[in-house]
């Protein structure tokens, strides 16, 4: 079951799938559909570049321009610790939409620097580690993650099946990916990858008995 021979189906599904557990949806939207381009947490502030942040992310914009924005808003002087580390998730998200996952998570590492129990943060941080295939990091960033109660338990569970298993972890991959469908019934990617664990285990069967009948 190693995660070297998966079709490149997987990886493109993945993606998209990393990138929608890495933000928190805007308060009274609903949730996102996992291969759709996500929204970022949504801060409340009163700047004009915060707005616009907000606006960029919410539209999926992550040119120069919108990060710019963020940035902006970032250095206005009289935040709170809480939006900062909001527009920090913000900008990390847009970094990780452009690909450019180390310097995400190094947004995601500042906003926990000021807000320490922001489980949010801590689910940006572990989809950016998988990215960057760092599955031990990402499996402790996960797991906290969900232990401070993050908004969308589902994703860090699949997410963190996905590091279980890229470190040969088979059965603790499988447990998350179960409890991923557990508490999202009928979800997409969860649903494929148990298929695929029946499959493979289908298919050792298979082998196994063909081996006993030619001996």
């Amino acid at each position: 079951m190693s995660r070297a021979w998966l079709p490149r189906r997987f990886w493109a599904v993945m993606a998209a799938l990393v990138a929608a557990s890495a933000a928190l949806a805007a308060p009274a939207a609903s949730a996102q559909d996992p291969t759709a381009d996500p929204r970022s947490v949504t801060v409340l502030g009163s700047t004009p570049h915060a707005r616009r942040c907000n606006a960029a992310l919410a539209e999926g914009d992550s040119s120069d321009r919108a990060v710019s924005y963020c940035e902006r808003a970032l250095a206005y002087p009289r935040l709170s610790d809480d939006a900062k580390a909001q527009l920090e998730i913000n900008v990390g998200v847009m970094r990780m939409r452009r690909g450019e996952h180390l310097v995400a998570i190094q947004h995601f590492d500042a906003a926990l620097a000021l807000t320490p129990n922001h489980a949010e943060a801590f689910m940006n941080r572990g989809a950016a580690q998988v990215q960057i295939r760092d599955y031990g990091l990402a499996i402790a960033s996960l797991t906290e993650a969900l232990s401070l109660g993050v908004t969308e338990p589902h994703k860090a569970y699949f997410n963190r099946g996905v590091a279980r298993e890229s470190m040969g972890d088979l059965r603790g991959a499988f447990e998350d990916y179960t409890t991923a469908l557990e508490i999202q019934p009928d979800w997409g990617p969860a649903n494929a990858e148990l298929a695929r664990f029946a499959r493979g285990r289908r298919e050792n069967l298979a082998n196994r008995l063909g081996e006993t009948t030619n001996q």
